[in-house]
């Protein structure tokens, strides 16, 4: 049996993914990265039976990249998916795991269970897409139906798909929608793209938070109303993803150089010394020169500390 309770639920959930954006905690890409690490460990988690830890990880997960601006990018989708077969392996919580399994179809539609996955997460994912993307069979349909969007991305075109009676088809369908704090609809056509199935956009421009709203409505060839999903009055309602766009490669600052300290060329020390020796004669044998080797004029040991240091002042004179 298709599990009817499961869209309202994901509405409720994607939109309190929305509402947390505000503050952007760090760069979505730097984000992502961070998450697709933890991805690996996850699997190790659960070669070990360590449910637990791959939960957390996993929970996480999820709220750095609703953060970061990414709670409806495919490594979330991933994510989700991830964490309702851990749900399910490790608690056997079908409920929770159903609600992260509709969230990652609703993301991303061709999203594919991981390998560890048993049984019981495959029939119930398989439940989760049948009730987020129902077969419908044009020759039986009756009126109109349409899948309810639950969450765009901020600036970019919201996609919008129904499915319309072939008896219905004579005028023209369109998505009648206004933005944030509009007070008139505004309306733009929709194609038939395949079988009974209309498909149209909603301007990016007109795509912002933290909502948008927006009803379609079929038209006989007069313009009369054929068929509607929503009213002026009471219409279906989007939640608007708002922060850093994920694929934005991140501003790195060029490092600044520290200026580089002008050193003044050293004389070299050699020519210093011997300038010295030469501007005093040695002294004789017997003149009392404690810093004077017996039998000979150049400086010994005490000697030559005293040119070094006799060097070293009339360079701090020169400078």
């Amino acid at each position: 049996m298709r599990n009817v309770a499961l869209v309202p639920a994901l509405a409720i959930l994607l939109a309190s993914a929305t509402v947390a954006q505000v503050a952007v905690a760090q760069p979505a890409n730097k984000a992502e990265a961070s998450v697709a690490k933890d991805m690996r460990m996850v699997g190790e988690y659960i070669d070990l039976g360590e449910y637990q830890m791959a939960r957390d990880t996993l929970t996480k997960d999820l709220e750095t990249l609703k953060n970061a601006g990414s709670a409806i990018r495919p490594i979330a989708a991933e994510t989700h998916v991830k964490l309702g077969v851990v749900l399910i392996l490790g608690f056997k919580n079908t409920k929770l795991a159903t609600e992260h399994f509709g969230i990652a179809i609703s993301i991303e539609k061709d999203i594919a269970l991981p390998d560890f996955a048993n049984d019981r997460a495959k029939l119930v994912f398989g439940r989760a897409y049948e009730a987020i993307h129902p077969t419908i069979k044009c020759d039986t349909l009756l009126g109109m139906f349409h899948k309810l969007v639950p969450l765009a991305q901020e600036g970019k075109p919201a996609v919008i798909e129904a499915k319309l009676d072939r008896y219905l088809v004579g005028g023209p369908m369109m998505v009648m929608y206004r933005g944030a704090g509009a007070s008139e609809f505004s309306e733009a056509p929709m194609s038939k793209v395949e079988g009974c199935t209309f498909r149209g956009e909603i301007p990016g421009d007109k795509v912002n938070a933290p909502n948008i709203e927006y009803y379609l409505e079929a038209r006989l060839k007069d313009g009369r109303p054929a068929a509607r999903r929503g009213k002026s009055k009471s219409p279906l309602l989007v939640n608007v993803s708002f922060g850093p766009i994920a694929d934005a490669p991140e501003e790195v600052a060029p490092k600044e150089e520290p200026p580089k300290e002008e050193v003044a060329a050293a004389e070299p020390l050699k020519d210093e010394v011997e300038e010295l020796l030469l501007a005093e004669p040695a002294k004789p044998r017997g003149s009392g020169c404690a810093g004077c080797s017996t039998g000979s004029g150049a400086p010994g040991a005490g000697g030559l500390l005293a040119l070094l240091a006799l060097v070293g002042l009339r360079r701090r004179r020169k400078s």
